[in-house]
């Protein structure tokens, strides 16, 4: 085949069977996608290896899952049924990434985001596409804009983290109900 050609030639110092699995399935032309020399493609067959790896340990984990819980991992996952939470979840992972950063400097054990300076810009932009901060005084023609409270935008984050939190709290206490009142109970019957 031609990949298996390619591969004895890769391997010819090392093995003469070239590389194991060559079944030449290559629809989308990737095996050269970083380069066509020997390095190039021996580290794409390392990145399959991994990634193959990664596969077996993760389907591995459903199992266990599923073997613990008693429950299918499909049944309340959002990957698995249709609806607009993952999308929602998505685009607001991105448009948070385009204003903030990891502050590296804080120096506590929490994640802490900051204000990039790519993210100031787009706010400044952002503000000025939206007419905020505009004297309408001066012109007659500037067109008011809605109006939005940035400052209020910029400390969204901290109370996500304080509400996540509280919510945290809410379910230590509701698992410690039922673990008192719950299967303390059962275990004191037998």
């Amino acid at each position: 085949t031609k990949l298996g050609k390619i591969h004895a030639e890769d391997m010819r110092d090392v093995w003469k069977w070239g590389v194991a699995g060559d079944y030449n399935f290559d629809p989308l032309n990737l095996y050269e996608s970083i380069g066509s020399n020997a390095y190039a493609r021996k580290g794409l067959r390392e990145v399959e290896i991994s990634h193959g790896r990664s596969a077996m340990l993760g389907i591995t984990a459903f199992a266990i899952w599923e073997a613990l819980t008693g429950h299918p991992i499909v049944e309340n996952s959002m990957f698995f049924h249709p609806n607009l939470l993952l999308p929602l979840l998505v685009a607001g992972y991105f448009a948070f990434g385009q204003f903030y950063e990891l502050d590296e400097e804080a120096s506590d054990m929490f994640l802490r985001f900051k204000l990039s300076s790519e993210g100031e810009a787009r706010m400044e932009n952002l503000k000025m596409g939206l007419g905020v901060g505009r004297n309408n005084d001066d012109d007659d023609t500037a067109m008011a804009g809605p109006d939005i409270d940035f400052e209020a935008i910029a400390a969204f984050p901290e109370k996500i983290v304080n509400a996540v939190n509280q919510l945290n709290e809410k379910i230590n206490d509701l698992q410690d109900s039922y673990m008192d009142n719950v299967v303390q109970p059962e275990k004191k019957k037998d």
